[in-house]
């Protein structure tokens, strides 16, 4: 199974508006991603998407880089305070050979190190970051990184 991990794009904090949106910079930063690998994503069958709005926002830019018109979940399980747990229970049902996971720090970066186990490796997920993993399931150790993008 081949699992994309996408911290939402740069979403700077507004004191009026409350939720964080995402900013011009974090749009460009996800569409340059998304520009660098879009033979590998083509082949997506299933995005789950965090229903924070900066994430949505990023689900956005996502589906027009993409012209991706596939399934998509919208999941609680991916908001930033989220555990592992309730990850890899949610993966697990889906039965799918390709997911994007987009989602929050410090969730995100969990998930990168809980499915190659290699501490500290979280920290490199900065906004807009994309990582590819070739897993086995959903699990400690499971997944080999086959590449990780920054903006």
């Amino acid at each position: 199974m081949l699992i994309y991990l996408l911290r939402h794009g740069d979403a700077p904090y507004d004191q009026v508006r409350g939720e964080r949106a995402l900013s011009q910079h974090g749009h460009d930063g996800t569409r340059a991603v998304l520009e660098q690998h879009l033979d590998d994503l083509q082949s997506l069958d299933l995005i789950l998407c965090s229903p924070v709005l900066r994430a949505r926002q990023t689900l956005s830019v996502v589906q027009e880089t993409l012209s991706y018109q596939g399934d998509l979940l919208f999941e609680d399980v991916l908001r930033s305070e989220a555990r592992l747990s309730a990850v890899e229970a949610c993966v697990d049902k889906l039965r799918v050979p390709s997911l994007l996971l987009l989602s929050h720090q410090p969730l995100i970066g969990k998930m990168l190190e809980y499915l190659t186990d290699r501490p500290g490796l979280g920290w490199s997920m900065t906004t807009s970051s994309l990582a590819c993993l070739d897993a086995i399931a959903f699990g400690r150790g499971a997944a080999e990184l086959r590449w990780l993008t920054q903006p």
